[in-house]
């Protein structure tokens, strides 16, 4: 097999230019003999002299959506090895960002400080964040094959230095690096998926991709959970990236084929017109809030200087990047940071905000239902973390039906809308009657409903924002909605967890008053560690130590509600139109 994924070694050009022309998508050759691979070339040669045509006729940029291609040209076993090796990266890339919820008690029972535990969880969608629209116009401007392998070593080696952490400190920063690789290799899964697929079968396969980075998200829990508490340790949880990787190498290097987003421009060129100043101010409105609002209130009281100096360095730093972006200092329009051009579009702006809502939602209960269940019904991390199987395969199951019936369905806006309905729905319900008392049917009954929802909009997002702009503008509108996606889930996590942290602590303090408990006690016990609080309570104190913990988890299902509205409101922002224009879609060979 390894001779036949070899056999094609001269790299792809996509044509045309990325800063030249509004034109076309990605043409690869594939062979697995030499009279197949000169037909193919023969394809490719005549479809590259057609698209010249076509780019000279869309130069305007008045023209929305020019004609792609409906043949794809990578088929058979490496077709296969390509799916594969994207496929097992987006469930690592889900993996390791839920992978800490149930990591957290074994941590700090190792680590201690557990005013820095949020990090654990945050460090990782931050690190994707900060960078991900720089591995957005590196996908643009460079060979996609490359940029992969090396978000991949980086991928691995913050995994690495997480496995291997001898305290705290080290372990948030190989969650901030291995976030850092992990945006590299899942914006090049989509990258590569886009330009290796034609306009009709896009959607499903980017609907595969969110298949696999949500099953891993919602196991997350459930497979740290098993490692932390095994033999294995919770060291195994960012090990497995290792084994897993080092496996799956062979196939990275020889499935994958080169392919060229950019040719005509010189390496040094690209290099040049890249925005560094708008990537660096990006990276550091999100850390800056990061640190602002995982600090405050928790390392640092809300009043201290270092948490207004923190917060008044975020609002500077979102001052200095629009301005940048505006007028575009250091850079040119075409090749600033930040897509703006996108916000001319309603469906692309509306688009942002309907997937932020719905990682939103997803995050929040993949990291509050299994903590639910540790506390009430005093589940060990595996088994509360089981109880995520019913959110689990209901969503993964709508997000696979709506990849595969969306092109037959064609109007997107009904999917957003009966999206938020259901998340809604089910968010209000947990919301409402989340309490001790409440059977664990009912619990799973909610979570479903909120399920059906969080499924059908988990990537088709990607799919619809990628279709509806100009080809030499997919990476951008991928990149915003990777945005959206990750930093949803950062800025969920973050004001989620500030609000548990914060309202359990202040009912436990009420709750215990005079027991002779510290804050560090009370911390330690909200964190889900060891801790001596639920030793030594027993009897009604206990029970009503367990109800200030969940009322104050109540409070950030409050976000899920919200974010069910915003889903909600988005779809009926939607336009009501097709996906495809009439007669765009033609039915694709893939022979």
């Amino acid at each position: 097999m390894a001779d036949f994924l070899e056999k094609e070694t001269k790299p792809v050009m996509l044509e045309p230019p990325i800063e030249t022309s509004a034109g076309e998508g990605s043409v690869l050759s594939d062979s697995d003999n030499d009279v197949q691979a000169e037909k193919i070339e023969s394809k490719i040669a005549k479809t590259l002299s057609a698209r010249s045509q076509r780019n000279q006729a869309n130069a305007d940029a008045s023209a929305p959506y020019p004609e792609r291609d409906d043949v794809r040209h990578v088929v058979g076993l490496r077709w296969i090895g390509v799916c594969v090796v994207l496929y097992i990266v987006a469930f690592l890339y889900g993996l390791d960002t839920t992978i800490a919820a149930d990591v957290q008690g074994p941590v700090v029972e190792r680590f201690g400080h557990v005013e820095q535990l949020a990090w654990i969880g945050a460090g990782f969608p931050l690190g994707s964040v900060a960078v991900i629209l720089l591995w957005g116009k590196l996908y643009i401007s460079f060979n996609m094959k490359w940029l992969f392998i090396a978000s991949f070593v980086l991928f691995e080696a913050g995994s690495a230095l997480c496995g291997a952490a001898p305290n705290m400190s080290a372990l948030i920063v190989g969650r901030v690096i291995a976030g850092s690789g992990g945006a590299g290799i899942y914006l090049g899964a989509l990258n590569i998926v886009t330009a290796l697929t034609t306009m009709k079968e896009r959607g499903q396969y980017i609907a595969l991709v969110g298949f696999f980075w949500g099953l891993g998200a919602v196991l997350g829990p459930v497979i740290g959970g098993a490692f932390s508490t095994s033999g294995a340790t919770w060291r195994w949880a960012f090990y497995i990236n290792l084994v897993i990787g080092g496996v799956m190498s062979p196939l990275v290097v020889f499935a994958l084929p080169s392919i060229h987003p950019s040719q005509g421009v010189s390496i040094k060129a690209r290099i040049l017109r890249l925005d560094f100043l708008g990537f660096l101010f990006n990276a550091g409105i999100w850390v800056s809030f990061a640190m602002a609002t995982t600090m405050g209130g928790q390392v640092w009281p809300w009043g201290d200087g270092r948490t207004i100096a923190t917060f008044v360095v975020f609002g500077v730093l979102i001052a200095l990047y629009a301005v940048q972006q505006y007028f575009c200092i250091f850079t040119t329009e075409a090749h600033r940071s930040f897509p703006v051009q996108l916000l001319k579009h309603r469906s692309q702006v509306v688009l942002y905000f309907a997937t932020s809502a719905n990682v939103t939602a997803m995050f929040i209960i993949v990291y509050f239902i299994p903590i639910f269940f540790q506390f009430v019904h005093g589940d060990s991390a595996i088994e509360a973390a089981v109880r995520l199987l019913p959110f689990v395969l209901i969503s993964v199951t709508f997000n696979l039906i709506v990849g595969a019936f969306l092109p037959k369905i064609q109007y997107y806006m009904i999917v957003y809308v009966i999206s938020g309905v259901f998340v809604t729905l089910g968010g209000g319900l947990l919301f409402g009657f989340l309490d001790p008392d409440t059977s664990s049917a009912n619990i799973y009954g909610f979570s479903v409903l909120a399920a059906i929802g969080c499924g059908m909009t988990l990537q088709s997002s990607y799919a619809v924002a990628s279709i509806k702009v100009p080809q030499n503008q997919e990476g951008d509108a991928i990149s915003l909605q990777n945005v959206a996606q990750i930093g949803g889930g950062v800025i969920s996590l973050v004001i989620a967890g500030q609000v548990f942290q914060s309202k359990a602590v202040q009912n436990l303090h009420h709750v215990l008053a005079g027991q002779g408990f510290t804050d560090a006690d009370i911390q330690a016990a909200v964190a889900g560690a060891q801790s001596v609080v639920f030793e030594k309570v027993t009897g009604e104190l206990r029970a009503a130590a367990i109800k200030a913990i969940t009322e104050a988890m109540k409070k950030s299902f409050i976000l899920v509600v919200v974010a069910g509205a915003v889903l909600l409101v988005s779809g009926v922002c939607l336009k009501f139109e097709r996906l495809f224009k009439e007669g765009e879609a033609r039915v694709v060979s893939a022979a």
